[in-house]
């Protein structure tokens, strides 16, 4: 380890210490002992733009911490990495805290995401907790159960981004089951965008969320998925109530494979139940849908 004995964890510990650095691997317990409160931002980008990096050891540390503001912020955000060990972050044991996970693997050359990487992170959502993540990464794939303990009310940009961008094919049916009540602003925006591999949308992905409307609640959620087939009926059953601003902006916009109806609750399109909605252009694009003609303007 780079630090023999117990280290008493402190704000922004570790912050760039290896930023832009030629390391090309990292060892596991590189940071020996850390045991206690974590700390906001305490690996902020610690080995960001590390273009040479492409091995990781896990875990990080010996001991145990407890989740903090931005606690892993772009960690190995801009690296050459292309594998995540199972343990990395084992010693992590506690409630979601905001952004912890924002853009820890963004730009990077993972292939997957191992079925565990979360599995100490228990308790309700936290705002912008995996916003990014996994941005414009190689992953193919999202493994069953990864937010699995995550369960509680929607937060603010929970999911921002966090998939946006990769090649994943399809989505876990249960990945999101955990997360129930009213929505949140930004919730899952843009959260698959760019996923023009995607070809399927489970039909309960979003069964938890039951409310009124929230600010850009879905907005770009699937923005450019042009490989996507169809819209599942009852995918936002849960939704109802006084229109709130972007809602669905953009949300299937550029999925240029769909056909069948555009999405619908009950059998009434989401237009007709929101009819007087500012320009959302939600199906921009998407002019292979059965209904697309009769779609009014402000929604496409």
């Amino acid at each position: 380890p780079l630090f023999s004995g117990t280290l008493t964890p402190a704000e922004r510990m570790f912050e760039q210490m290896f930023s832009g650095s030629g390391i090309t691997s990292v060892p596991e317990n590189i940071f020996g002992n850390l045991t206690g409160d974590g700390t906001p931002n305490m690996f902020l980008r610690t080995f960001y733009n590390c273009a040479n990096l492409t091995t990781v050891g896990g875990p990080l540390f010996s001991g145990t911490l407890t989740p903090a503001e931005s606690m892993f912020g772009s960690t190995f955000s801009d690296t050459a990495i292309t594998s995540i060990p199972a343990d990395l972050f084992a010693g992590i044991q506690g409630a979601p805290a905001e952004s912890m996970f924002g853009s820890t693997f963004a730009h990077t050359a993972i292939t997957s995401i191992p079925a565990n990487l979360f599995a100490g992170i228990r308790g309700a959502p936290a705002n912008s907790m995996f916003a990014s993540t996994f941005y414009n990464t190689a992953i193919t794939s999202i493994p069953d159960g990864l937010f699995a303990r995550i369960q509680g009310t929607p937060a603010s940009s929970m999911f921002r981004g966090t998939f946006s961008g990769t090649a994943i094919t399809e989505i876990p049916a249960d990945l999101f089951a955990g997360i129930r009540g009213a929505p949140a602003a930004e919730m899952f925006s843009s959260t698959f965008s760019g996923c023009d591999q995607l070809q399927s949308i489970p039909e309960n992905l979003f069964a938890g969320i039951q409310g009124a409307p929230a600010e850009w609640m879905f907005s770009w959620t699937f923005d450019s998925c042009s490989e996507l087939q169809s819209i599942p009926e009852n995918l936002f059953a849960g939704i109802s109530g006084p229109v709130a601003y972007g809602m669905f902006e953009l949300t299937f916009s550029g999925c240029t494979s769909l056909t069948g109806p555009s999405a619908r609750t009950n059998g009434q399109y989401l237009y007709e139940i929101w009819p007087n909605v500012p320009s959302l252009q939600t199906y921009m694009g998407a002019t292979g849908l059965s209904d697309y003609d009769q779609i009014p303007s402000n929604w496409k």
